[in-house]
């Protein structure tokens, strides 16, 4: 005779579906108010916010974080449909809900501008609209712990909002407090480096007889801050799960101090660079560089240094969880990988794919070459074999880890590199219009020969070579794979997925800057390749058939300025 069932939820504990159901109609019934009370104030709230920015970046940001949520939801949506009611959170939306309410009733009668401002009012809707969403989201938040770091990353958004909003009157009053002080912390650096006596002929001008600077309320710090802010919050937020809440709220304002200290350590040096290297480098190529190196080494080296500390983590780090907030357990270190779909190629490496290191490691190291080589050269880069030199290497020590495997260039490839070059020449925006003083300053003919000729080899082979590898490794071997599971090397090369395919290439897009909408499109050519056959070496061959064409026409033609 069986023993009973034992029941899984309390007795008194309404049935998840019911749950689930009206959380959701909660939700619709809160939005239909927003929508129905003020939809025109929320439009012209958006208007405005355009108007003042200059640019439409808060839907960038938007589409982020909303697919970020929906990755998470997806991925733990049996939590979320099992999870119960709590009254804490219910009471914090009804609160958050009818302060939201209060505040946009304010702006659309008029009665909060007068006091507030434009930019004020700006502000206060956000952090509203921050905390009703937070409390919207925590409703379904499995674990009560989690809400506290989703309280906290979109505070962080909310803060980046502000500064782009307010930015030029908000660097200009953080300038006013600050700016004092880093300009007698710059001297006192710089006096014993400076080879002569430091001079300050004004408050905010510094250096020496040969060479000084005058501080601008821009090169502050605040952006750093806003920057360095963005990026703990996403970080505590995607490894929630490892941490340890509310000390980890700390990194905060150690983070804010770091960024500001290196602020003044980058000042220095860029004065540095003036007097003792070239004026000129110092303030056409440090002096644009030289902040996204203190950014990049201050971010990741306080995440890097709060791993290691247990007041921060609950696990060291050889132990640390999954992002998604769950342990790795022995199995899972240890589990077999999934068995091949079917039509996907036999090889292990080929299937698989290469790892996570072996993926990002060529692409950081082109990245912080090309940040390092850009600050010390000003006009022509002639340090860019460099950067060819040092992914060769990375790529070579990895090689092990790479399994091109046995078939042929795929010709198909081939095809998809030729067309992807043909439409972005048909949409290059300056197309026959290039400036005359942009392309000589990078025609390679300055350097005289052999030099030209050596450098433009290694121009050609970084283009072709390199550069398409290590950027594929990372968008389609890593950052694709990522999109679809934490534990990347689990995931097949080649495995298709809406959000993976999409993202990939729109992350892949937005790395060029100004040419982000023609490269958003060769991104999903690239992705196209790779699908074909499920071979990373296939988006590779694409991608470097589009650079080979493209370096042959500027070549060609001396169009020097549509290599970047």
């Amino acid at each position: 005779m069986s023993a009973p069932p034992t029941p899984s939820a309390r007795s008194d504990s309404p049935p998840p579906w019911q749950a689930f159901a009206a959380r959701v109609a909660l939700i619709a019934i809160e939005a239909g108010i927003l929508a129905g009370l003020f939809g025109g104030t929320l439009r012209a709230l958006r208007n405005d916010l355009e108007d003042v920015t200059g640019f439409n970046r808060w839907r960038i940001v938007g589409l982020a974080v909303a697919a970020i949520l929906l990755l998470h939801a997806r991925r733990h949506l049996p939590d979320y449909r099992s999870s119960g009611f709590s009254p804490r959170r219910l009471a914090a939306n009804g609160l958050a809900f009818v302060a939201l309410l209060a505040g946009l009733g304010g702006v659309s009668a008029g009665a909060i501008e007068p006091a507030l401002g434009l930019h004020g009012q700006l502000l206060l809707a956000m952090t509203l609209a921050s905390a009703w969403l937070a409390s919207v989201v925590a409703l379904w938040v499995p674990r009560g712990a989690d809400a506290l770091p989703l309280l906290g990353g979109l505070a962080g958004i909310t803060a980046m909002l502000w500064g782009m909003v307010h930015l030029e009157d908000f660097t200009q009053l953080f300038w006013d407090m600050s700016g004092g002080t880093t300009v007698d912390l710059v001297e006192r650096l710089l006096a014993p480096f400076a080879g002569g006596p430091v001079v300050r002929p004004e408050p905010f001008v510094i250096g020496t007889e040969a060479f000084r600077v005058k501080i601008k309320s821009e090169c502050g710090g605040f952006q750093g801050i806003g920057l360095i802010t963005t990026m703990l919050a996403g970080y505590l937020w995607w490894f929630r799960g490892i941490h340890r809440f509310p000390q980890s709220f700390l990194l905060f304002p150690v983070g804010i101090l770091l960024i500001w200290m290196a602020n003044v350590l980058r000042i220095t040096a860029l004065i540095l660079v003036g007097i003792w290297i070239d004026p000129k480098i110092a303030v056409d190529g440090f002096h644009s560089h030289a902040g996204w190196i203190t950014f990049l080494v201050v971010g990741l080296g306080t995440i890097w240094v709060a791993q290691q500390m247990r007041f921060f983590t609950r696990l060291a780090p050889a132990d640390a969880g999954l992002p998604g907030g769950e342990a790795r357990s022995p199995d899972h270190a240890i589990a077999s990988p999934p068995a091949p779909a079917a039509g996907s190629p036999l090889e292990p490496g080929a299937l698989h794919g290469p790892s996570a290191v072996a993926c990002l490691l060529p692409f950081l190291v082109l990245t912080a070459v090309t940040i390092l080589t850009q600050a010390f050269t000003s006009g022509f880069n002639y340090l860019y074999p460099l950067r060819v030199i040092a992914v060769a290497a990375v790529l070579w020590s990895l090689r092990r880890h790479y399994a091109p495997g046995r078939e042929p260039i795929s010709i198909v490839g081939v095809a998809i590199g030729v067309l992807t070059f043909l439409v972005w020449m048909a949409l290059a925006p300056g197309y026959g219009l290039e400036d005359p003083e942009k392309v000589a300053a990078m025609d390679p003919a300055q350097l005289g020969q052999p030099w030209a000729l050596l450098w433009l080899l290694f121009r050609v082979a970084g283009y072709t070579i390199t550069v398409p590898i290590a950027e594929e490794l990372v968008f389609r071997g890593f950052l694709a794979r990522r999109l679809i599971d934490d534990d990347v090397e689990r995931v097949p090369v080649g495995t298709f997925t809406w959000l993976s395919f999409l993202a990939s290439s729109l992350a892949f897009g937005l790395m060029h800057g100004g040419d982000w909408q023609r490269a958003t499109l060769a991104g999903v050519a690239f992705a196209l390749a790779l699908y074909q056959r499920r071979r990373l070496s296939d988006a590779i061959v694409a991608h470097a058939t589009t650079n080979a064409c493209l370096a042959g026409y500027v070549i060609a033609t001396g169009s020097w300025t549509e290599w970047g």
